[in-house]
C-alpha cells in the first residue's frame, strides 16, 4: 500500500484526536459527557459500524479470504501471547510492572483505534475481518487478561487487592453490544442476508461517526496525561519499537509471499501495529494494579502510532 495513503490516514486521525483535546481543554466537553460519549460509541456507534459493514456489497469477501482472515486471527493471538511474555523478559521491567508489561504487549486496542483504521484503510471490507479479531478479543481478554491483571495486582501490592472474578461474571462480560454485533455480522455474511436500504443507510450513518467520536475521546485522553512526566520513560520506548514497529514489520517479511489476500494480511498485519488498549487500564484499576502505568502506555502508544504504522505500512 502507498505510504502516502497510509500516512494521510492517520493525520487525518491525529486531527480528529486533537479535536477532542482542544474541545476538552476549552471545557466544551466535560468528564460526565466524554464518559457518556464513550457509552455511546462502544454500546451503539462501535456495534453499528461493525454491522454496517456486512450490509453493503460483500461479492469480493469470497470463503477462501474468510478461512485465511481465520487463519490470521489465530496467528495474531498466539503470536501476541508468546511476543508479551518475551518483550517483558527482553525489556526487564521492574518487578511490580512486570504483568504491567506483558498485558500491555499481548492487548493492542483493536476496537476504538483497530476498527476506525481498518474502516479508513480498507473500506467495509476491512471492517468485517476486524470483526473475527473483536470476537476472540474478548475471550483472551476476560479470562488470560484479567488472570494477568490480578497478578499484576499482587506483582505491585504484595497481595490481591481485589477478589477473583466469578467466572459467571466474566462470561456475562463477554456478551457485550461488541461481540453481539460480531456475531450478527457473521451470521449476516455467512447466510447472505440482505436488508432494506433504510436499515442499511441506518447503520452506515450511524456506524461512520463511530471514527470521529472515538478518536476524540482519545484525544481527550491525551489531554488529560501528564505528558511531560511520561516522554522520560526510555523503557516505553523501546516497547514501541519492539511491539509496534519491530514486531509486525518482522511477521510481514516473513510472511508476504505465503499467498494471502492483499486486503486479509493488510488487516493482519496492521492490527499487529495497533497500540495498547485502553482496556487493560481498567483491568487493572479493578484488581488494584497500577493502572496509570497502563494510562501512560496507551497514550504514548497511540501518539507514537501516527508515525509507527505508516512506517509498518512500508512493509505491506
Amino acid at each position: 500500500m502507498d505510504i502516502g495513503i497510509i500516512f494521510g490516514q492517520m493525520l487525518v486521525l491525529l486531527a480528529m484526536m486533537l479535536t477532542g483535546a482542544f474541545v476538552y481543554k476549552k471545557k466544551w466537553l466535560g468528564e460526565e459527557g466524554a464518559a457518556n460519549i464513550s457509552k455511546l460509541v462502544v454500546n451503539v456507534f462501535n456495534p453499528l459500524l461493525v454491522i454496517g459493514g456486512v450490509l453493503g456489497d460483500t461479492d469480493a469477501i469470497s470463503n477462501e479470504k474468510i478461512i485465511g482472515n481465520l487463519q490470521l486471527v489465530v496467528l495474531y493471538y498466539l503470536i501476541a501471547v508468546v511476543f508479551g511474555i518475551l518483550l517483558a523478559w527482553v525489556l526487564r521491567p521492574p518487578k511490580n510492572l512486570k504483568s504491567i508489561y506483558i498485558l500491555m504487549a499481548t492487548f493492542s486496542n483493536l476496537g476504538f483505534m483497530g476498527i476506525p483504521v481498518a474502516k479508513s484503510l480498507y473500506g467495509s471490507e476491512g471492517v468485517v475481518y476486524v470483526s473475527f479479531y473483536i470476537l476472540l478479543y474478548n475471550v483472551i481478554v476476560y479470562t488470560y487478561g484479567m488472570a494477568l491483571a490480578r497478578r499484576a495486582a499482587r506483582e505491585k501490592n504484595g497481595m490481591e487487592s481485589a477478589e477473583k472474578v466469578p467466572l459467571a461474571v466474566s462470561l456475562k462480560r463477554m456478551i457485550n453490544p461488541g461481540v453481539v454485533a460480531a456475531l450478527l455480522a457473521l451470521v449476516i455474511f455467512a447466510a447472505g442476508i440482505r436488508m432494506p436500504a433504510p436499515v442499511i443507510s441506518l447503520c452506515e450513518y450511524m456506524g461512520d461517526t463511530t471514527i470521529p467520536l472515538s478518536m476524540m475521546m482519545i484525544g481527550i485522553s491525551i489531554a488529560k496525561a501528564d505528558l511531560k512526566s511520561y516522554l522520560k520513560d526510555a523503557r516505553m520506548y523501546a516497547f514501541i519499537l519492539l511491539r509496534m514497529v519491530a514486531l509486525p514489520i518482522a511477521v510481514a517479511l516473513l510472511m508476504r509471499n505465503m499467498g494471502f489476500d492483499t486486503v486479509v494480511f493488510g488487516v493482519f498485519i496492521i492490527e499487529l501495529a495497533m497500540p495498547i488498549g485502553s482496556i487493560i487500564g481498567l483491568f487493572a484499576k479493578e484488581c488494584g494494579a497500577d493502572d496509570a502505568y497502563c494510562m501512560k502506555g496507551t497514550v504514548l502508544s497511540t501518539l507514537a502510532s501516527i508515525i509507527t504504522i505508516p512506517l509498518v505500512g512500508l512493509f505491506l
